[in-house]
C-alpha cells in the first residue's frame, strides 16, 4: 500500500476529534516516523498533499454503525 491509497476501517468513535479542530475525526494519517495524526475530512483535504511524503498510509475511519451500512445484506435463497 502506498501513501496515496486510502483504507476504510471502523476504529473511531463519535468522541474522537481532529488534531486541528474540534470536529469529529474521520481519517488517520500514519506517519513513517511512527506517529499518527487524526483529521476531519476538511483538514485531511487541506494537508494531504503536504503530508504525503511523510505518510506511511492514510486511513479513512468511520463509526461502527456507518461501517455496517457498507456491508451488503446476505443473498436470499
Amino acid at each position: 500500500m502506498t501513501a496515496t491509497e486510502v483504507r476504510t476501517v471502523a476504529l473511531f468513535t463519535a468522541t474522537d476529534r481532529c488534531d486541528r479542530c474540534p470536529a469529529r475525526a474521520t481519517a488517520l494519517v500514519v506517519l513513517r516516523s511512527g506517529g499518527e495524526l487524526a483529521f476531519c475530512d476538511h483538514h485531511l483535504r487541506r494537508y494531504r498533499a503536504a503530508l504525503a511524503p511523510l505518510a506511511l498510509r492514510f486511513e479513512r475511519h468511520v463509526e461502527l454503525d456507518e461501517a455496517l451500512a457498507f456491508v451488503p445484506a446476505p443473498a436470499r435463497r
